[in-house]
Formats: structure tokens, C-alpha cells, sequence
């Protein structure tokens, strides 16, 4: 059948231009929508029909053009990444790994990224976002707990696909892609009691209002109380590692007597150890110092920090499939929401006391 219709319709195509969609569909003998559907992987097209419309489309050397599909699908293929803009001097985070992730699944799915950075004023004016008012992507990413709530929903409200990475919202049910918060940082805290006997442990904690905060707050806490030991939390604006030097000072004027420190994060702990050092405590001999994130400093440092590692390249893939799912799913189809936790691993170094494994 297909190679009748293809002999009727042998029209010569002229090969020193582009082929076009409609020249592959009349030498395939097939319709406009069904060559569309071919080569944008759309099922509904018989297996059959589905090899002979590659077939010319090889013999005609076509590509489809980008612009035309996007044109039919009211679809840009670019999706956009939005992370907070700190004030400060450079902070020492997991959140690039969180970006290659989200790169190549872009690649991979023939999607482009466009990435912005927002301050607290920009947060006002979601909607003002070059990226969101000039309608140049299908969905976004926003990344961090720092990315204030009310941002998120005037964003989530607009009706653009959302998935939030490292972040949530109480009460309003949006996609997103998390850490393993709370059971790496139990891990983590339980390591130092039942392996090193330490039994004054603080806990140098971001914003009360940040998830990761929260959750990893909630792991130490967890660990203390199975051990019946008292927690002792400072809290910071921030977490870098200035302010994990500023947090330390006052843990070491606060509890005299610590003997090791869990930081939020990898940038507050390498700040506790400068404080320490300057302060004449030797790490770990005289205080044990961990972190989390497993940033590319944190085997670089001295000592080399046990820490947890989140797996911040899986994150952003997982977030950027989502986001794609969003994206081309029927409106129609009933949309169930996804809370994906990415698992985390202890990595032991020095300065917890431990050789390196």
C-alpha cells in the first residue's frame, strides 16, 4: 500500500534547498501531521508507516526545522533555571552540580537553558522576569531554599510548569526534588557519638524558615535525643563561610566545653575550622568539625572534612525530567504530584577524627 501511494507520488524535490515537512510527506505518500508525529517520536503512527516516513526522511537528508516545530506546538524548548542571588562573597555550595544535571538532561531532550539569578527585590516582581514576561520558556526550576514562597506562587499562579529543587512549600503541593536531609545529617550525628564518644555536639543551622534547615536540624536533633543528650542550635542569616565563622565564635562563647560541631553545610563547616584555629582548636584533635553537600573543597581542606554527599548532578536531572514531563503532558490528564527524595552517603575524612576511608 505504501509503495503504491509512493509512486503516486513521486514529485521531484528539489535538492539544492532544505527538504520541507510537506516534501517528505508527499514523497512518503503520507500526511503532513503523520511526518510531525514520526519525527517528534509521537505514538499513534503505525510501525510500518513509522520506518517508511524515516526512511525518506534519510533519503532526503531532512531536519526537522526547531523554529517550525515550535511553532505548531506553541512550545519555545527552553526551560528556565532561577537560584538566589547572595549578596556576599562567594559561597561554596553543591548548586553547580545541581546545574550540570540539569544541562545535560536538557541535551538530551533537545531542550535549552536559560538561567537567571534573583535578590530579594526581584522576588517583588516575579512576573517581571525578562524570562516569564517574555514568554521565552515552557517551564522553570527554582532552586534553593532561599527562593522565597510568595515568589514561588505568583509563578506557580501564572500557570507556567514548575518543579522546585532543594525547596517546598507547606501548604501548597508543587512538584519538587529534595535531599535526603534528615537522614544524612542522623547518620552524620550519630557517627560522632557512637564512634568518637562526643556528647557536647552543636549544630551551626541556616534561616529557621529554610527546608534544608529544617530537615537536617531535625536529623541532629533525632540523633541527640536517642543518645538522651542535650542539642545546642545557633542559627545564622546565612550559609557561607563567613557567617560559619561568626556562628562559630558564638557557639565557642555559648558552650565553652563542645566537643565537635555538625555546620548545615560544607561552607559553615570550613568557616567553624578557621574559627577554631584561630581561636587555638585544633581540629579534630580538640573539636570535631563535619559537614554536608561534599562540595569539591571539602577533600581539598585541611583537615579534609567528613561530610554527607548529596548527589547534586542527580537532582537536577531528576528535577529537569520532571519539569519536561510538565511541560508535555496533557493538560487534560490529571496531574499527580511528585516529592522525590535523592538519597546521600556518608564520606569520612579527618576532621571528624576518623583515617580517611
Amino acid at each position: 500500500m505504501l509503495r503504491k501511494r509512493l509512486r503516486n507520488n513521486c514529485k521531484a524535490v528539489d535538492m539544492t534547498k532544505p527538504p520541507t515537512l510537506r516534501e517528505v510527506a508527499e514523497r512518503a505518500g503520507v500526511s503532513v501531521s503523520t511526518v510531525s508525529r514520526v519525527m517528534n517520536d509521537r505514538p499513534g503512527i503505525g510501525a510500518e508507516t513509522r520506518a517508511h516516513v524515516l526512511d525518506i526522511a534519510r533519503e532526503l537528508q531532512f531536519v526537522p526545522n526547531a523554529a517550525a516545530q515550535n511553532l505548531a506546538t506553541k512550545r519555545t524548548r527552553n526551560i528556565g533555571l532561577i537560584t538566589y542571588k547572595w549578596p556576599v562573597s562567594p559561597r561554596f555550595t553543591a548548586s553547580s552540580l545541581d546545574s550540570v544535571g540539569i544541562n545535560e538532561a536538557c541535551q538530551n531532550a533537545r531542550y535549552h537553558l536559560l538561567t537567571t539569578l534573583v535578590d530579594e527585590q526581584a522576588m517583588n516582581k516575579a512576573l517581571q522576569l525578562p524570562m516569564v514576561r517574555e514568554k521565552r520558556v515552557d517551564g522553570l526550576i527554582l532552586a534553593g531554599p532561599a527562593i522565597k514562597p510568595s515568589f514561588i506562587l505568583e509563578l506557580y499562579n501564572s500557570g507556567l510548569p514548575i518543579v522546585l529543587l532543594d525547596n517546598r512549600l507547606r501548604g501548597t503541593d508543587i512538584d519538587c526534588v529534595l535531599h535526603e536531609n534528615e537522614a544524612g545529617t542522623y547518620r552524620l550525628t550519630q557517627h560522632l557519638i557512637t564512634e568518637h564518644q562526643h556528647e557536647t555536639i552543636v549544630f551551626l543551622s541556616g534561616p529557621d524558615t529554610w527546608l534544608s534547615s529544617q530537615e537536617r536540624m531535625a536529623g541532629y536533633s533525632r540523633a541527640l535525643a536517642e543518645a538522651s543528650l542535650e542539642p545546642h542550635i545557633i542559627y545564622m542569616p546565612d550559609t557561607t563561610v563567613e557567617t560559619g565563622m561568626e556562628a562559630m565564635q558564638t557557639a565557642l562563647a555559648e558552650v565553652p566545653d563542645l566537643t565537635a560541631v555538625v555546620g548545615v553545610n560544607d561552607a559553615v563547616a570550613i568557616g567553624a575550622v578557621r574559627t577554631g584555629k584561630a581561636n587555638g582548636r585544633v581540629v579534630p584533635e580538640d573539636i570535631a568539625i563535619v559537614g554536608f553537600d561534599n562540595i569539591g573543597w571539602a577533600d581539598l581542606h585541611d583537615p579534609p572534612l567528613t561530610t554527607v554527599h548529596a548527589f547534586g548532578e542527580e537532582m537536577g536531572c531528576q528535577a529537569a525530567q520532571r519539569l519536561f514531563n510538565l511541560i508535555e503532558t496533557d493538560s487534560n490528564q490529571e496531574h499527580i504530584r511528585l516529592r522525590l527524595r535523592v538519597g546521600t552517603k556518608l564520606v569520612i575524612r579527618r576532621s571528624c577524627g576518623c583515617q580517611e576511608q
